[in-house]
């Protein structure tokens, strides 16, 4: 029999003598070392995922314009939508009129809130607040004193001490600018985007806005843009600055204040998980091929003393180690794809930034079968070196 032959003779032999149950086990601990570093990866990645989609699509859009550093307002703001508009690569632009509102009134619960004024038409080509609401209707465009609320603001989620608690559709609320101007809002829905940055925003119309505060018109105090493919914000934000849009231009990323620091804390984290079960499957593999040389080795120093060559006896528990981890990573990678996948889409986490899914990341998904498949080789050559070492008597004896 050729020498190179002789590893994979014996492994086969190996895996029709050996225990079936013994085997199973082992590929079952591999599988589940695998699946642990793929499920960690995956979550944050939908966690992230889910994040930045909802500061895009609620709250701030790809690109988010606000007025110069020595400006209160983004002045003609007409003439600066139009010109947004021409840019290649926009996709659509909304303007936010913010009011000044000193404070809110329902019933005897006084509080503060940003109120924006928005074109509703415009507003749903750039968010998805419209399609968020989970009591009421939608604003029109010529509705001169209805108001949208947030959830925060009412009270249906974990909201503020201060939040409308018991308010619904077809209540007034008190509003007072810091003019002492006072005005009447009817609610006319309540929206739930699941990003609590965006549900302690309330909405009017630019019309509502013209009556209580005319000085506003006009007068933007942001501009939501959003991109025809995600990721070309950069070069859509040179587009704007080529055109001559002015105001301070900023990617959605600047909006995600506290969400770009839970991001790095899920990467450190998934690092953590990733090594834990690197280790966890390193420890696995070699106890196994451990176990099994020192129950073989009088079988071993009887090869080494037939003429078997060291490298031989190191390449047949490599392939033992190989075809465990392999074994585990298609189990692991059934599992994953066909129960836990599956089981996050009917139900995703419920989390204060969105309901968040598995996202599998196919580099990610390959380099961690690969570090599978490494961290076996390593961990099944280390005791067939250690054993090819001692004396072959002793082998032989088993001692």
């Amino acid at each position: 029999m050729p020498e190179w032959r002789i590893p994979f003779f014996l492994i086969l032999r190996h895996l029709r003598r050996g225990s079936k149950w013994t085997l199973a086990l082992i590929v079952f601990l591999m599988a589940i070392a695998f699946v642990n570093m793929v499920f960690a990866s995956s979550l944050f990645n939908g966690i992230i995922a889910t994040s930045n989609a909802n500061v895009i699509e609620t709250y701030a859009g790809n690109i988010t314009i606000y007025p110069n550093a020595k400006d209160d307002f983004i002045a003609h703001t007409d003439k600066q939508l139009t010109k947004i508009r021409a840019v290649d690569g926009v996709k659509a632009a909304a303007a936010h009129y913010q009011l000044p509102a000193a404070s809110m009134k329902f019933k005897n619960i006084k509080s503060t809130f940003r109120l924006i004024a928005i074109d509703p038409d415009d507003e749903t080509r750039v968010t998805n607040i419209s399609q968020k609401l989970i009591s009421g209707r939608y604003l029109e465009p010529d509705d001169n004193d209805g108001i949208l609320l947030g959830a925060q603001v009412t009270g249906n989620e974990e909201a503020a001490t201060r939040s409308f608690k018991g308010i619904k559709v077809g209540d007034s609320v008190k509003v007072t600018l810091q003019n002492n101007t006072e005005k009447n809002f009817i609610v006319r829905g309540i929206f739930y985007s699941n990003y609590i940055e965006a549900d302690y925003q309330t909405f009017t119309t630019i019309k509502a806005m013209q009556e209580v505060a005319p000085y506003l018109r006009n007068q933007a105090s942001s501009i939501l843009v959003t991109v025809d493919t995600p990721g070309t914000e950069t070069r859509v934000i040179n587009g704007l600055k080529a055109r001559g849009v002015t105001g301070d231009i900023h990617p959605w990323q600047d909006s995600a204040g506290l969400m770009k620091d839970v991001t790095k804390s899920f990467v450190s984290i998934d690092v953590i998980l990733s090594l834990v079960a690197t280790l966890i499957a390193a420890v696995t593999i070699f106890i196994v091929i451990f176990v099994d040389i020192t129950d073989k080795r009088s079988q071993i120093g009887i090869m080494r003393a037939l003429g078997v060559r060291p490298y031989l006896i190191h390449a047949v528990y490599v392939l033992q180690s190989v075809v465990y981890s392999v074994a585990g990573v298609l189990l692991g990678a059934a599992m994953f794809f066909g129960i836990l996948v599956p089981y996050f889409v009917a139900h995703p986490f419920a989390l204060p930034m969105g309901n968040a899914h598995l996202v599998v990341n196919a580099g990610n998904f390959i380099l961690r079968a690969e570090t599978i498949l490494w961290v076996a080789v390593f961990s099944g050559l280390i005791p067939a070196v250690m054993v090819t070492r001692m004396n072959m008597l002793d082998e032989i004896r088993g001692k």
